[in-house]
C-alpha cells in the first residue's frame, strides 16, 4: 500500500511540473511576444520619423539655398520651419538621454511631426532597449545626423544675419552653398545608415521571434502531449480498478444477500419466538393477575387488614408485570416483526384513556389520580403501536415513582407538531439522572445509545421516539415531581 502511495503521490508531482512547465510556457510566450510587438512597433515608428527627419532637413536645405539666391522672407520662414523637425527629434533624443520627464520628451516628437499613438512606443524602446547593440549604433547615428542638423541650422542664421546686414556676395553664396550640399550629403548618409540599421534590428528581432514562438509552441505541444499520456494511463488504471471494485462490490453484494436471506430466517424464528412467548407467558400472567384480583375483592370482606393489604398488593404487582410484559412484547413485535401498524387516523384522547383505564387499578393502589385531559378532537396518525408502548412506559413509570399524588396526561400542537406530556408530583428524577436522560435522547441514532443500569423501560422510549423520528424533553425538580414531553410530527 505504502508503495502505491508513493507512486501516486510521484505521478501527481509529474503532474503538478507539467503544469508548470505549460504555465511558464504560455506565460513567457505571451510576454515575449508583446514585447516583441512593441519593439517592432516601436522601430516602425523610428523609421517613419527617420523619414519626416530627413523630409524635413531636405526641404530646410532646398528653402536655405532659395533664401541664399533670393532674399525672399517666405523662404527664410519656411526654413525655420521644415527645420523645427529635426530639431525637435533632437530635442526628444536629449531628453530621453538626460532621463527627462515624458512629457517633456513629447514635446521633441510632437515637433518632429512623429504620430501620437507611437510617442509612448519610441520612449519605452529607447529608455528599456538603448543598449541593445543595434538600437545602439542607431542612436549613434541619430546623434551624427543631428551634429550635421545643428551645423545646418548655424549655417541658415549665418546665411539670414548676412542678407540683413547686405554683405552677401555672389562668391559667398556659391561657397555658402557648396556647404549647405556638403551638410545634405552627410545627412542624408546619417540617415540611410539609420534606416538600414533599423531595418536589420527589426528583420534579426523577426528571425528570433520565429525561432522562440517555435520553441515554446514545442514545449507546449511537448507537455500537453504527455499529460495526456499520463491521463490515458490514469483513465486506464481507473478502468482496472473500476473493475476490480465491481467484481468486489458483485462479491458483498452476494454476501449480503445471503445474509439477507439468514436475517429473514432469524426474523421468522423470532416472530415464532413472540408468539410462543405471547401465548405461554401472558395467558399464565393474564390468568394469574384476574385470579389475584378475585381473591383481592374476595378479601375486602374479611377483617383482617393486613391480609387485605398483602392481596391487594400481590394483584397490584400481578397486573404490573402483565402489562410489563405485553409492552416488552409489543416492543419486540415492532423491530422483529416490522413496522406493521397502518397509519390511518385516530383520536388521541381515546388511546391515552385506554393506557389511563389500564393503569387505574395500580394507581389507585398507591391512591393516586390519573387525569386524562386531551382535547377529543384531536387526531393523529402517529404508529399507534409505537406511541401506546411509549406512553405505557411513561405512565408506568410515574405511577411507580408517586404516591398519594396527580398523574396527569395533556397536549398542545405547534407548527404541525405534536407535543404530548405527561406530567406527576412524584419524587421526580435525581439531577443525575435528568441529565443523563436529556443527553440520551439527543443522540441521532439508536445505534448510539450509550445505555447504562436505570431500567429499561425509559431506554425503550428513547430507542422507539427515533423510530418516529421525534424527540423527548426531561423535566423535573427533585421532591417537586417530573414531566416527560413526547415531541414528533401530529402526522
Amino acid at each position: 500500500m505504502t508503495e502505491i502511495k508513493k507512486i501516486k503521490k510521484s505521478k501527481n508531482h509529474n503532474i503538478i511540473l507539467l503544469y508548470i512547465i505549460l504555465f511558464f510556457s504560455c506565460t513567457s510566450l505571451i510576454v515575449i511576444n508583446y514585447i516583441t510587438i512593441r519593439i517592432l512597433s516601436a522601430s516602425r515608428a523610428y523609421i517613419n520619423g527617420e523619414s519626416h527627419y530627413s523630409k524635413g532637413q531636405n526641404k530646410a536645405s532646398r528653402h536655405l539655398i532659395t533664401y541664399l539666391y533670393t532674399e525672399n522672407n517666405k523662404s527664410w520662414e519656411s526654413f525655420n520651419k521644415e527645420i523645427s523637425v529635426p530639431l525637435g527629434d533632437q530635442f526628444a533624443r536629449v531628453a530621453l538621454t538626460k532621463n527627462l520627464n515624458d512629457s517633456i520628451t513629447k514635446i521633441g516628437f510632437r515637433a518632429g511631426r512623429n504620430k501620437e499613438g507611437d510617442l509612448d512606443d519610441l520612449i519605452w524602446v529607447f529608455k528599456n532597449f538603448n543598449s541593445v547593440p543595434f538600437l545602439k549604433k542607431a542612436i549613434l547615428e541619430w546623434t551624427t545626423a543631428d551634429e550635421s542638423v545643428n551645423q545646418l541650422h548655424i549655417m541658415g542664421v549665418e546665411v539670414h544675419e548676412k542678407i540683413i546686414s547686405g554683405k552677401l556676395d555672389e562668391e559667398t553664396k556659391h561657397k555658402l552653398s557648396s556647404e549647405i550640399s556638403l551638410i545634405c550629403e552627410r545627412l542624408g548618409a546619417a540617415a540611410d545608415r539609420f534606416s538600414n540599421i533599423v531595418g536589420d534590428g527589426t528583420r534579426e528581432i523577426k528571425d528570433n521571434l520565429i525561432i522562440i514562438n517555435i520553441f515554446f509552441i514545442l514545449i507546449i505541444i511537448s507537455s500537453v502531449s504527455i499529460y495526456y499520456v499520463i491521463t490515458l494511463k490514469k483513465i486506464i488504471a481507473s478502468e482496472k480498478d473500476l473493475k476490480s471494485k465491481k467484481e468486489q462490490l458483485h462479491d458483498i453484494i452476494k454476501d449480503l444477500e445471503k445474509t439477507k436471506i439468514e436475517l429473514s430466517t432469524e426474523i421468522i424464528q423470532h416472530k415464532k419466538l413472540i408468539g410462543t412467548i405471547s401465548h405461554d407467558i401472558k395467558s399464565p400472567l393474564k390468568y394469574l393477575a384476574m385470579t389475584n384480583k378475585y381473591i383481592y375483592e374476595e378479601s375486602i370482606s374479611y377483617d383482617d387488614e393486613k391480609f387485605k393489604k398483602m392481596t391487594k398488593s400481590v394483584y397490584s404487582s400481578t397486573l404490573q408485570l402483565f402489562n410489563f410484559i405485553d409492552s416488552l412484547l409489543t416492543y419486540s413485535k415492532i423491530f422483529f416483526g416490522g413496522n406493521s401498524s397502518e397509519n390511518s387516523d385516530y383520536f388521541l384522547k381515546e388511546l391515552v384513556q385506554t393506557k389511563c383505564n389500564l393503569f387505574h387499578e395500580i394507581a389507585e393502589a398507591s391512591n393516586n389520580i390519573l387525569i386524562n385531559e386531551i382535547d377529543k378532537n384531536i387526531t393523529t396518525k402517529i404508529n399507534k403501536d409505537i406511541l401506546s408502548v411509549i406512553l405505557h412506559n411513561i405512565l408506568d413509570n410515574a405511577i411507580k415513582n408517586t404516591e398519594e399524588g396527580v398523574i396527569k396526561v395533556y397536549s398542545h400542537i405547534k407548527n404541525k407538531k405534536l407535543y404530548l406530556v405527561v406530567e406527576d408530583s412524584g419524587k421526580g428524577f435525581k439531577e443525575e439522572d435528568l441529565i443523563y436522560y436529556n443527553e440520551l435522547s439527543n443522540q441521532q441514532s439508536a445505534e448510539k445509545l450509550m445505555l447504562r443500569n436505570s431500567g429499561i423501560g425509559l431506554h425503550m422510549i428513547v430507542e422507539l421516539i427515533h423510530i418516529l423520528h421525534g424527540d423527548l424533553k426531561f423535566y423535573s425538580e427533585d421532591g417537586k415531581g417530573s414531566k416527560i414531553e413526547i415531541i414528533t410530527d401530529l402526522n
